[in-house]
């Protein structure tokens, strides 16, 4: 959380001298949004879950430093991520097969802090905008809910039963050994970048989010919980925002 704050604090007194010292006019305001994401995984030579989109808020403040038709904007943000996945599993021994379907929905908390690099057709009028940059997020929390279908075929026997299950979401840097926790790493970083169109003090953006942090940790002793198993964060996400003079 202490380096996560000092990084925004440096770059946001980075950004306020340059800002200063090239006249920028600097106009901030309210910023909403709606976010259509998904965990993307990559288990090397293992079979990978089927993923669809998860749909959460977001919602915060925004920076403009315009420079003619050039602008950074700098934001702080409240962001709903996740994913749902299914996955189907099975075993067979003697002449008993079970088969496990899985319908798996993440939702995750971050504090995000995007920095866009914008060009607007008409400069501090707006127009159309295409616009990219970093952002770095700190996970706050987080749950995942498990809807599992079991179906046991013993012979010309025939059983089915469901069940449901949770784990919270710890965000850290260290995994732990509670079996009813999710851990993942604390900090998430990556690329955004999208159009928009800005009519006065009213800017309209879509995006995509591209997460190039790993999720998963590692355990202390250095082994992994999923040999070569890789998760990012990856999105859709759609703002509003109001800019005051």
């Amino acid at each position: 959380m202490h380096i996560f704050l000092r990084h925004g604090l440096l770059g946001s007194a980075l950004l306020l001298s340059a800002t200063t010292g090239a006249q920028a006019q600097l106009t901030f305001g309210p910023r909403v949004g709606l976010n259509a994401t998904t965990i993307h995984y990559d288990f090397g030579d293992c079979r990978e879950p089927e993923t669809s989109l998860h749909t959460g808020l977001q919602a915060g403040l925004s920076l403009n430093a315009q420079f003619g038709k050039l602008a950074v904007q700098p934001s702080l943000l409240y962001s709903q991520r996740g994913g749902k996945s299914t996955a189907t599993a099975s075993d067979t021994y003697a002449d008993t097969t079970r088969t496990f379907d899985f319908r798996n929905t993440t939702r995750l908390h971050y504090l995000e802090l995007p920095v866009n690099l914008v060009y607007s057709t008409k400069g501090a009028q707006g127009g159309f905008q295409v616009f990219a940059g970093p952002y770095v997020a700190l996970g706050l929390g987080g749950r995942q809910t498990t809807d599992m279908d079991v179906t046991i075929q013993a012979g010309a026997q025939r059983t089915t039963y469901a069940d449901t299950f949770f784990q919270n979401v710890d965000f850290t840097n260290k995994r732990g050994e509670v079996s009813q926790v999710e851990y993942l790493q604390a900090l998430d970083a990556g690329l955004n970048f999208g159009v928009g169109y800005k009519l006065g003090g009213l800017q309209a953006q879509l995006g995509y989010g591209l997460g190039l942090r790993n999720m998963i940790l590692d355990y202390p002793d250095g082994r992994s919980p999923m040999p070569e198993g890789k998760s990012y964060n990856r999105g859709l996400h759609f703002s509003l925002a109001y800019f005051l003079g």
